[in-house]
């Protein structure tokens, strides 16, 4: 038998409160990371705008492969990212 709408729209919600809440966790994680990388380019006297420069140049990796794999694995919604008409 098929799902109802209901259905389908309460096992939508379970998934993406599912996914919201690793990406919180994955985000907090990342967060303590970059604040001991920040602790350890402060040691390393690495000037400020180097430790930015590399931090955004390692994001826009991040973000690309990010942007890739929900293209490749979630192809039936579109990326939350891209504006719908």
């Amino acid at each position: 038998m098929a799902m109802s709408e209901d259905q389908i729209r309460e096992a939508m919600r379970k998934s993406f409160s599912a996914y919201t809440t690793k990406m919180r966790r994955a985000s907090l994680v990342l967060g303590s990371n970059l604040s001991v990388l920040k602790g350890e380019a402060d040691l390393a006297k690495l000037e400020s705008d180097a430790f930015g420069r590399i931090a955004r140049e390692e994001m826009s990796v991040a973000d690309q492969r990010m942007t890739a794999d929900a293209a490749t694995f979630h192809p039936v919604v579109p990326y939350i990212g891209e504006v719908q008409s």
